[in-house]
């Protein structure tokens, strides 16, 4: 036989032993130690095997952040949809409709003209005005000098009077001592009855003359005074005709407004005046939103041609009324209960007013919320910063206060620091 055929034909009696018996024998073979060479080789592949954990190490801790950061930039937009969420709940602020005693009035339109007035005219004629010393609007007193004319001519007829007046008193002192020597005589029959009446008679005429004289003197004395023009009243210059050097003639000089009163006279239907009487409240508007107060101080008896009655109202002193203004005022004819609401409640929209009222109240989070209602409503005039409500709001509404153009119906508002407004009498504006 072979070799080949022997060796398979045999096996060994390693490889008949059972595999449980076969790991001991293994285990008792001699070990066999790898060469040199591969020690730098199994250093080699250890350091790169630490270069590349720490490599994949470092892109797991990114890619851990990056997914902490997707995570975190994921919340942030969750809490900020939350926070539009919340935002979209606006704030607002809530009133009442308030009760108030609204003054009633009836209007008209009128002139403002003097109760009363004088003129002042000159006392002399055919003389220029030397100096003016008032003006149109300056408060006078009765006795004050306004005007003063060209006295030059009027002093020196005085002095000639004066000198008629010394002549005239001479020529009765001579005549009156002619009579005293004279007139004894008569007693003795040393003179005729004749010749003692012409004595008598000259003493006479000489004290006449003398009065003559006086009077012309006191008479030239007053024009010069009248060369003063002076007021006859107190009360404020209302129209200067004159102007320095003007001759005087027989037109007035200067009006004035006796007292510096002044009244608004207003025409009524008859119809309206009713409750108009005498001793009624009148407000008159004047520039730049002033108001004057006064009453009415008469009421004509008769219409005039316009079929209207004619009411006249005196007026307090104020600096801006003028005589001739044309003035709208009203009569204040007493009070009405009404309801108002601010006017910073009302939003206008397409011709018409609304109010936003808050409905279906509940409280969220301690929170007070509630809902949009539009309301239309029907306004009366407005006074100040309340307007009147013709067709009233259940008294217990709750209206946002301002801010009521940015709503809709049916947003949902929050609440805060609702109040009630306070009913108080309040009085019609013009």
């Amino acid at each position: 036989m072979s070799d080949f055929e022997e060796t398979h034909s045999k096996p060994s009696a390693e490889a008949e032993l059972p595999p449980y018996r076969q790991t001991d024998t293994l285990s008792q073979r001699p070990s066999v130690k790898p060469p040199i060479w591969l020690w730098p080789v199994l250093a080699a592949v250890l350091v790169i095997g630490v270069l590349l954990g720490k490599y994949w190490g470092n892109n797991g801790s990114a890619a851990t952040d990056e997914s902490a950061a997707s995570n975190s930039v994921a919340n942030d937009q969750s809490t900020s949809s939350d926070a539009s969420i919340e935002q979209s709940v606006l704030s607002v602020e809530t009133v009442s409709p308030s009760q108030d005693d609204i003054g009633s009035t009836l209007s008209a339109d009128g002139t403002i003209d003097a109760k009363d007035t004088a003129n002042v005219s000159a006392k002399v004629n055919g003389v220029a005005i030397e100096r003016i010393l008032v003006e149109e609007g300056d408060r006078v007193r009765a006795g004050q000098v306004l005007a003063v004319f060209d006295t030059d001519a009027m002093e020196q007829q005085v002095l000639q009077a004066q000198a008629d007046v010394a002549e005239a008193e001479a020529t009765l002192a001579n005549a009156s001592a002619d009579a005293a020597r004279v007139l004894p005589l008569i007693d003795i029959d040393a003179i005729s009855k004749q010749e003692a009446d012409r004595y008598r008679t000259s003493e006479v005429r000489a004290r006449a003359s003398l009065q003559a004289s006086k009077a012309r003197l006191s008479n030239q004395r007053l024009t010069l005074e009248n060369a003063k023009v002076v007021a006859p009243v107190s009360g404020i210059i209302s129209e200067k005709m004159v102007e320095v050097g003007q001759v005087a003639g027989g037109d007035p000089l200067f009006t004035i407004i006796k007292g510096g009163v002044l009244e608004w006279r207003a025409d009524i239907d008859p119809k309206l005046i009713g409750d108009i009487n005498v001793g009624t409240p009148v407000q008159v508007s004047l520039p730049g939103g002033d108001t004057v107060m006064g009453q009415v101080n008469r009421i004509a008896p008769t219409a005039d041609n316009n079929r209207q009655i004619t009411i006249y109202a005196s007026l307090a002193a104020n600096s801006k009324i003028r005589a001739g203004m044309y003035q709208t005022g009203e009569f204040l004819l007493g009070s009405t209960s009404t309801q108002t609401i601010p006017n910073s409640a009302v939003v206008s929209n397409d011709g018409y007013d609304y109010v936003m009222l808050v409905t279906e109240s509940t409280t969220r989070d301690d929170r007070s919320m509630g809902r949009i209602k539009q309301q239309r409503v029907t306004l009366g005039e407005r006074l100040g910063e309340s307007v009147a409500v013709l067709e009233p709001l259940p008294s217990d509404s709750r209206i946002v206060k301002q801010g009521g153009s940015f709503l809709n119906d049916g947003d949902l508002v929050r609440v805060v620091d609702g109040v009630t407004q306070t009913s108080k009498p309040v009085q019609a504006q013009p």
